[in-house]
């Protein structure tokens, strides 16, 4: 019997990818590597990939005073009215001391700081989730072994004497010696070694009898509507289970969407809480033993509430020394390079819808120690940066106001080009790519990486076009130097033909 190669142990992959439901798997033609290759144009997109940055702040000026009051406290008297000039050290309002309580307002400002760090925490736990698919599909690889199934032994005239059997893995499960009777073969089972060894040593050639079992290799399940693969179960030859990566469960990409618009809006409201317990802390540390609170600043009385009715969430008054208000925001650092001084943000209030245009005056050098008040799809361990922008008092958003803030960073619709996640690898030198060059030969190309769309599409700033023709950049067949087949869509056989 023609000898076959040793042990082969073939696994077929196939992996879904996005983009009209693409398929990739190798498949080797007559021992040459062909890497197929597709345009960039079919795969990617240069066009701007989601919305205005969201931001959020309050409103304030470089030389002011807010005094909050907490909502027990017990006015006894106001001395001032809007429009009104006070000098540094002017009696504005007096209370009943016994009404303010400062170790408990701390303990309140620790509280809020800690329900703070939970929810963010909580959002930064909902952006590293990948959404659950909506629907799954799978699909069943068989692999093939080859193994030897029978050992048989021949005498010197070329006749069968014995056989020896064995399973998958080579052990041996029976003998049987090889009798003669008018010419029929007769078969009888040795369980002596002794018996065993005599035939083998007797012999004058052995042949071998090969087998190839067919079974379940693993079980690919893919997303429906981007063919990416979501998860994957392999087996091993008797069936069980080596390794399980179950596909997401959970929140659909709506549900998460909605979760993190939760989650961003309680942190808002949760950062302005703690705004207003320390000013309410600095409005009470600003009173004296009789009562009184008195002005830090020069300037004009722009706001105080009535005695009677007054909203606590709000400051009861405000001294403002300057004409210029600006709001503080943040910017993630894939944006910083688009955010420039003299750019203008849109904001809008919460107390009642008014909208003006800020300009931004300063961007902050170093990222801000918590975080900042910036959410956006993408990298979520990206850092921000804090900037300040001015804009005119009389837009009808008074000084305390809290407010959103909107970002379109300028330039960013014509920046980058965003290609599927798949076709993007990493060593030590960065991020790359396996570019067909203009001998038609693939080669590694590095590129500046951006922000990753829900782990479906990653931004590549610099080092492709979208006139490139890429490959995927997994297996042998991927390897620089390799002959390209052009194609229209990376499918079939994957891009390696």
């Amino acid at each position: 019997m023609k000898k076959i190669i040793k042990i082969v142990l073939i696994i077929v992959v196939l992996a879904g990818l996005v983009t009209g439901g693409l398929y990739f798997g190798y498949n080797y033609k007559q021992g040459k590597k062909v890497a197929k290759v597709a345009p960039l144009s079919n795969m990617g997109t240069d066009s701007y990939w989601g919305d205005d940055i969201q931001s959020f702040g309050q409103v304030t000026a470089d030389k002011s005073q807010m005094g909050y009051l907490p909502s027990k406290a017990e006015v006894l008297s106001v001395n001032v009215k809007e429009g009104d000039h006070v000098e540094a050290g002017d009696v504005i309002l007096s209370v009943k001391k016994e009404t303010q309580d400062i170790n408990n307002k701390k303990l309140q400002i620790a509280k809020a700081n800690h329900d703070l760090s939970v929810e963010q925490l909580k959002l930064d736990r909902l952006m590293k989730t990948e959404p659950a698919p909506d629907y799954v599909y799978w699909q069943d690889v068989y692999a093939d072994y080859e193994y030897v199934e029978a050992r048989e032994y021949y005498d010197s005239s070329d006749k069968l004497i014995g056989e020896e059997l064995f399973d998958m893995n080579g052990n041996s499960v029976g003998f049987s010696k090889i009798l003669y009777d008018g010419g029929e073969e007769v078969r009888r089972d040795l369980d002596s070694q002794t018996d065993i060894d005599a035939i083998k040593s007797s012999s004058a050639t052995t042949k071998e009898k090969k087998t190839v079992y067919n079974y379940l290799r693993s079980t690919s399940y893919f997303d429906y509507d981007t063919g990416k693969l979501v998860g994957e179960t392999s087996y091993d030859m008797d069936g069980k289970v080596i390794s399980e990566k179950k596909p997401p469960e959970g929140m659909k990409a709506d549900e998460l969407n909605a979760a993190i618009a939760d989650a961003q809006d309680s942190i808002k409201k949760q950062d302005l809480e703690i705004r207003k317990l320390q000013y309410e802390l600095e409005t009470m540390e600003n009173t004296t033993d009789t009562g009184d609170v008195v002005a830090k600043v020069s300037g004009t009385v722009s706001k105080v509430q009535d005695i009677n009715n007054y909203n606590t969430s709000q400051p009861f008054f405000v001294v403002t020394a300057t004409d210029e208000y600006f709001i503080s925001g943040s910017i993630g650092e894939f944006y910083l390079d688009q955010l420039k001084i003299g750019d203008t943000v849109s904001i809008s209030c919460w107390d009642n819808g008014a909208t003006a245009e800020a300009k931004v005056i300063s961007i902050s050098d170093t990222p801000a120690t918590d975080g900042g008040n910036f959410w956006s799809e993408g990298n979520s361990n990206s850092s921000n940066y804090e900037f300040k922008a001015s804009f005119d008092k009389n837009s009808g958003i008074e000084i305390g106001s809290a407010v959103d803030i909107s970002i379109t960073p300028s330039g960013q619709e014509e920046k980058g080009i965003y290609i599927p996640v798949y076709l993007i690898r990493k060593d030590s030198g960065g991020s790359y790519v396996m570019r067909m060059n203009d001998s038609n030969r693939l080669e590694k190309v590095y590129v500046k990486v951006g922000k990753t769309v829900w782990g479906y599409q990653t931004q590549v700033k610099s080092g492709l076009t979208m006139d490139d023709y890429l490959a995927f950049p997994y297996g042998d067949g991927a390897i620089e130097g390799v002959q390209c087949e052009q194609v229209e869509y990376l499918e079939d056989d994957g891009g390696l033909g």
